[in-house]
């Protein structure tokens, strides 16, 4: 049996009739749905977002184990219930780099001449968090990299934590590659970053 028919077959059926297309996204994402205590729920915890994220991943890696697959999967998601965000770029590889995937935090984003926009960030306030799979701007001090598989959450109060994937696909020197400001992230638990720049600049959803 493929992937896909193994992970339809293990939706509960109020999941399985949700989904309306084919798409790998539609069904990955409903495998992400039976992960959480309650899918129906108005808002969840983003420690229960998070958890529920890396339960995907590693049902999907289990099952492309079982069938045998070597080719390694560029798994990068983004999912929100409106208040929260988890995003993860990922491979299934200790050796290949995910897809790329960058953010950018600040107070505001704004257009300083003609086609240049940048992030300002304002009494070290965050009013705003960007996630990209390519830098919007010109302005490189404005991004930063989101290591390969490595877990970012934007919490309801913009505080930014990002953590990795500690499973057998994870390498520990796949650190941040940014400014000394940020420093890099620790083996284990995750790290919150900070709006730290003094320079004005921009954003974008």
């Amino acid at each position: 049996m493929g992937i896909k028919r193994k992970l339809q077959a293990s939706l509960p059926d109020e999941i399985f009739l949700f989904v309306q297309g084919n798409t790998d996204s539609e069904w990955a994402f409903a495998l992400f749905l039976s992960f959480l205590s309650n899918p129906n729920a108005d808002s969840f915890e983003h420690q229960e977002l998070k958890n529920a994220m890396v339960k995907t991943i590693a049902q999907l890696n289990a099952w492309a184990d079982e069938a045998g697959i070597t080719e390694a999967s560029l798994l990068n998601f983004a999912v929100t219930d409106g208040a929260s965000v988890v995003c993860v770029r990922y491979t299934s590889s200790k050796t290949e780099e995910a897809a790329s995937l960058y953010f950018s935090s600040g107070t505001r984003f704004e257009c300083y001449r003609p086609g240049h926009y940048r992030m300002v960030k304002a009494d070290r306030r965050e009013d705003m968090v960007v996630v990209a799979s390519e830098p919007l701007t010109f302005e490189k001090a404005d991004w930063l990299t989101i290591p390969t598989n490595n877990i970012l959450v934007i919490t309801p109060k913009l505080n930014v934590l990002l953590q990795p994937i500690k499973d057998k696909y994870y390498a520990p020197d796949r650190g941040v590659e940014t400014k000394e400001e940020i420093g890099r992230i620790p083996e284990s638990d995750s790290v919150l970053f900070k709006a730290h720049q003094e320079c004005p600049m921009s954003a974008v959803n």
